[in-house]
């Protein structure tokens, strides 16, 4: 999670059985529905809304930025089946045990675009999903229209759209991990220098487009362990790639730091999420399946990430402006 913005983040238990509300501002509308599935979910400003989440189906959903959102303008909406868009995230984990589910989720649903005001406007967005069989599923809102579109890279960042990194990506298909040889040039023998010859020229930068191409390489060639522990150990060195220090992405006005809040990894098969945050690099992890089994219905459990954001923002001179 990278973020300007303080996001208040905690972590939180929904249990199945619970009744949910979703209230929609000044329309003064309801949409009432019953938790099918417990899930976990990393919240936003005190609970408003989740931005990533798990339920004990093994569905994952992930709320990532999405600068060019246009979404449906819903008319004569029916409160039964209109959900503002701060509580989708909640609907989908609650009721969805497979992408089918949320495909399906998104032909019957009207979304309602309200203001969230820590945001200062309605978030862009888009989503990302996946399951517990290795699938995944992108959802953009893209002139007014949704579209849910399989994703076979699995990997998903922000602006452009999914179907541009996908193109995008065929800039990079002459990286590899393997390292080059030596050339000779006119009888000089010329050889790499160093380690990692065979990724030479893959993006380094933070940009949406780089971070997408860097993960999706690195994802293809890194070497699955045997263990789910193992592999979360990797998942979490592939992420290290893109993290990103405070104070090295800066808003024009530099008041704003975009900075890893905070990191996490899924096992969806063992329904465990695993999570450090920026002041707190120790991985702690939460056993969505222990709680479920010690927690009765309508019991909702919230448990803060310390360390999640910088507390004081450092005092940090820019430089002047030729």
């Amino acid at each position: 999670m990278e973020f300007g913005t303080n996001l208040e983040s905690a972590i939180t238990f929904y249990p199945a059985g619970m009744p949910s509300t979703c209230y929609i501002p000044a329309d003064e509308k309801t949409m009432n529905w019953t938790n099918k599935y417990g899930y976990l979910a990393l919240t936003a400003f005190g609970g408003i809304t989740i931005s990533d989440g798990m339920n004990e189906k093994g569905l994952s959903l992930e709320v990532l930025w999405f600068p060019s959102a246009k979404y449906p303008s819903p008319e004569n909406c029916d409160p039964q089946s209109t959900i503002a868009l701060q509580h989708l995230g909640n609907y989908l984990l609650s009721t969805c045990a497979s992408l089918e589910d949320v495909q399906q989720a998104f032909m019957d649903l009207t979304i309602l675009a309200k203001p969230v005001e820590q945001l200062g406007g309605v978030p862009p967005i888009h989503l990302s999903f996946h399951d517990s069989l290795g699938r995944s599923l992108a959802v953009e809102f893209i002139d007014g229209t949704i579209f849910v579109i399989d994703n076979p890279i699995g990997v998903l960042t922000n602006y452009p759209q999914l179907s541009w990194h996908l193109t995008n990506l065929e800039n990079y298909i002459n990286l590899s991990a393997i390292n080059k040889n030596a050339v000779s040039f006119d009888g000089s023998v010329f050889h790499p220098s160093g380690q990692g010859s065979g990724l030479l020229g893959i993006p380094g930068d933070w940009t949406p487009p780089s971070r997408f191409v860097k993960i999706a390489l690195l994802k293809n060639f890194i070497l699955p362990a045997d263990s789910p522990e193992e592999n979360v150990k990797l998942a979490f060195h592939l992420l290290n790639t893109v993290d990103i220090p405070y104070g090295a992405i800066r808003s024009i006005d530099g008041k704003n730091y975009d900075y890893t809040q905070w990191t996490i990894v899924k096992d969806l098969t063992n329904k465990k999420i695993y999570y450090r945050t920026y002041n707190q690099p120790m991985i702690f992890c939460m056993d969505l399946a222990k709680m479920l089994s010690r927690c009765q219905n309508n019991a909702q459990l919230t448990i803060p990430m310390q360390g999640a954001v910088i507390e004081k923002a450092p005092s940090i001179q820019l430089p002047n402006k030729e």
